[in-house]
């Protein structure tokens, strides 16, 4: 390593970041069984070359290769192995293990880089290869694509992968392609744990023989399903263990189809699912319901965080209006043990001086979260890697489905956040609420991020932004703490009291399976003109359920006009006896950053289902501010042939 590299990894090894906090478990896979690989940690060896390991410098390009065995810089032990590249050269350290076809794997590892340009890549990498050494697939964990960045695990945490019908070994790699330099050490390759999930099928408490259960999405590309017995029983073996939202169905002709969600599937275990089916048959149709809102978005001067805010000693040193964003509520759960200790913690390992800094309170959560809590991407699209319990597959992919009784209900509250390590990009939002508060930092969540308050020159105070998924994200790829941490931009939706404020809400009296057409806006001119064009378009939309392209983008310093819009679509298998369904949408939030226009319009599939629409207004906060429910009623019963 050159100077230069060694100053770089210094500065590295000597920042204190709050997000080294806590999580031991962070540092290895929570789940995997017994380790494939020889060595993983980099600790064995002689003669400069690590146990059971290879480094390849791969032919092509420019510029030169080193592999290094290092001492001195690891996430664990003593040592770790780096790939230095200068130019457009590609190295390698890899190791081959056995694996049997059709198996499923648990793969992760800690990765640091330093001195990334932009064209370069370095990332985890898995190689499927059959007998005859014949190449099937290549599974990539996520690419660090420029900058520096100590050891972290990798992203994600857990990468669940199957193993071709046809592998027999494979390939797991460290590889770094491009200019600057790249580190791996405490690498996993194992068999994934499984559970297994049995029960009952049966109806008004009789068996049901001949029932089909299956899971909802096929993980990871096999079909797991059962025909029940003739005492009902049915049982579906060897699930992976992942987050806890598996939906499980139960089905047959006569019978209405009845699903469950949020399964959590235990290691070694079974875990007992039963169903109670009703005789009849399936709705006709899903209920699909869309909504848009047309509002002036203003000019807004814009604050940039000042290094230095006082934090009053209570809560009560704040004004009735802040009052509510320092509360715990169902959501937003700051009085939980686990968010409480976890603030503490927080506090703790700050310096004295910094804990009555406002700002450096605020600073020291987003960090913490950022490298803690992953932004819950998935490689929607990319198999062998699809995870059917992530929460973006089930919200937005087209195969996804999400359990319960609504948006609120399905999402993870900060203790479960804590738990799980991804979330997207509201569950970050509650979580990062919850912490703020418990630290005495007024805080409200909106869609899909938080707002903390900084009080400034005497009474004075502003809002700036606090978006962890986007930290998150970009700490992950390039190593740089801070992305979406201030701002002053007021968002268009933000919550009028202690608990967020979401883009779409229904009641149902039983939880069931529903997804969304994930929330957008379209943007034109400010004035008359692009008043007109956006009625236009919402016109359409109402009629078509298809959104026009605004004529333009949100530039800073200009207002403009905006249309927002959500979508969902609800499934009707599990909807009991209810027949009416409430879908509320929200109006903007009116303040010095948007005007509602008082324009809505809505778009359903069955517009013959509609039987009322209403305003409801909610203006009792001591904030003061008008929060707005759009209402659309809807009667199904055609929909289920009555």
């Amino acid at each position: 390593m050159n100077d230069r590299g060694r100053t770089v990894r210094g500065i590295l090894l000597g920042i204190t970041v709050l997000g080294a906090v806590c999580c031991l478990a962070a540092q290895t896979s929570p789940h995997a069984d017994i380790n494939l690989l020889i060595n993983a940690g980099f600790e064995l060896g002689s003669e400069d070359v690590p146990l059971g390991w290879r480094g390849i410098a791969l032919p092509g390009g420019e510029g030169s290769v080193e592999l290094r065995w290092e001492e001195g810089w690891s996430s664990s032990g003593d040592r770790s192995v780096g790939i230095e590249v200068d130019g457009t050269r590609r190295g390698i350290w890899s190791q081959t293990v056995p694996v049997q076809p059709g198996q499923v794997y648990e793969f992760s590892g800690s990765v640091a880089f330093e001195n990334l340009t932009p064209q370069s890549s370095a990332f985890l990498q898995i190689a499927f290869r059959d007998h005859s050494g014949k190449l099937l697939e290549f599974v990539d964990l996520a690419r660090h694509t420029k900058g520096s960045r100590g050891f972290e695990l990798d992203f994600p945490a857990r990468m669940i992968v199957r193993a071709p019908a046809a592998a027999s070994r494979a390939e797991v790699n460290g590889f770094l392609e491009g200019t600057g330099t790249a580190w791996f050490d405490d690498l996993v390759f194992a068999e994934a744990p499984v559970g297994s999930i049995s029960g009952v099928v049966l109806s008004n408490h009789q068996p049901v023989e001949g029932a089909r259960v299956y899971l909802w999405g096929d993980p990871w590309g096999v079909v797991y399903e059962a025909v029940s017995n003739a005492d009902g029983q049915y049982l579906l073996e060897d699930v992976p263990v992942s987050h806890p939202r598996y939906i499980a169905i139960a089905e047959k002709a006569g019978f209405q189809t009845q699903p469950s969600g949020d399964l959590d599937v235990i290691a070694g275990e079974v875990i007992t699912v039963d169903f109670d089916l009703n005789p009849g048959s399936d709705p006709l149709d899903t209920l699909q319901v869309g909504y848009g809102s047309i509002s002036h978005a203003l000019v807004q001067e814009q604050l940039e965080v000042p290094a230095y805010a006082p934090l009053p000693a209570q809560g009560s040193d704040y004004s009735d209006s802040l009052q509510p964003y320092l509360l715990s509520d169902a959501y937003i759960t700051t009085n939980d043990p686990a968010v409480q200790a976890l603030a503490t913690e927080i506090l703790e390992r700050m310096a004295p001086e910094d804990r009555v800094n406002a700002v450096a309170v605020a600073w020291a959560v987003f960090t913490w979260i950022s490298t803690h809590i992953n932004h819950d991407a998935v490689y929607g699209n990319f198999q062998p890697y699809l995870d059917i319990t992530s929460g973006i597959w089930q919200t937005i992919q087209p195969g996804g489905w999400c359990w319960g009784r609504s948006f609120y209900d399905w999402l993870y509250r900060p203790a479960e956040l804590l738990e799980e390590r991804t979330g997207i990009c509201i569950e970050h939002s509650w979580l990062s609420a919850a912490l703020l508060r418990a630290l005495n930092i007024p805080a409200r969540a909106r869609v899909g991020s938080a707002q903390f308050w900084v009080s400034l020159e005497g009474d004075a105070g502003a809002w700036f932004g606090f978006s962890t998924n986007g930290g998150s994200n970009t700490y992950r790829e390039t190593g740089r703490m801070g992305a979406g941490f201030g701002g002053s931009t007021l968002p268009t939706f933000f919550s009028a009291d202690s608990e967020p404020f979401l883009h779409e809400d229904w009641d149902w009296e039983q939880p069931g399976l529903w997804r969304e057409h994930h929330p957008w806006g379209e943007v034109y001119p400010a004035g008359d003109e692009g008043l007109a064009m956006a009625r236009r378009d919402l016109a359409e939309y109402s009629e078509l359920g298809r959104a026009p392209e605004g004529s333009g983008r949100r530039r800073p310093g200009e207002g403009a006009v905006e249309i927002d819009y959500a979508q969902i679509e609800l499934n009707l298998w599990n909807l009991g006896t209810q027949r009416v369904i409430d879908v509320r949408f929200p109006a903007p939030t009116a303040s010095e950053g948007t005007t509602d226009t008082g324009e809505w319009a809505y778009w359903t599939n069955h517009p013959e289902c509609v039987v009322e629409t209403y305003e409801e207004v909610l203006a009792d906060s001591p904030t003061g501010i008008i929060q707005t429910w759009r209402h659309i009623v809807f009667d199904v019963s055609s929909l289920l042939g009555e």
